[in-house]
């Protein structure tokens, strides 16, 4: 993916992270992985994976994986051996929304195109 079409920023509420269930249910190290899971995600610009790389972000061996795949997998919707985490789909939507807003705003005020595609 070319890098004009990745997003530099997302937004983060720690309030709604912790509000989860199914991150209140997950021990101090699940968290972490999590959270590492869901940067991840951002950073691939997409709010789904494969199981394999949550594990993966998450910094499980597959092993460890077996004792805490069930507290992942509360946070995720699974569909089709995607698993696709809701929140990050909507905010990946809604910045790259904002940015192409912006954009469009300043290519018509100094005639320049967008840097940033909407697709995918």
């Amino acid at each position: 993916m070319p890098a004009r079409d990745r997003l530099s920023w997302f937004r983060w509420n720690p309030h709604d992270h912790h509000a989860d269930p199914a991150v209140r249910a997950m021990s101090r190290d699940e968290r972490a992985g999590y959270r590492d899971a869901l940067d991840a995600l951002y950073m691939a610009n997409t709010g789904t994976a494969t199981e394999d790389e949550v594990r993966v972000w998450a910094g499980y061996s597959n092993a460890e994986w077996e004792e805490h795949r069930e507290a992942f997998k509360r946070a995720f919707r699974v569909r089709k051996g995607k698993w696709i985490q809701k929140r990050v789909v909507a905010e990946i939507g809604a910045a790259k929304r904002r940015v192409a807003s912006a954009h469009a705003a300043a290519g018509k005020r100094w005639g320049t195109k967008p840097p940033i595609s909407l697709s995918k």
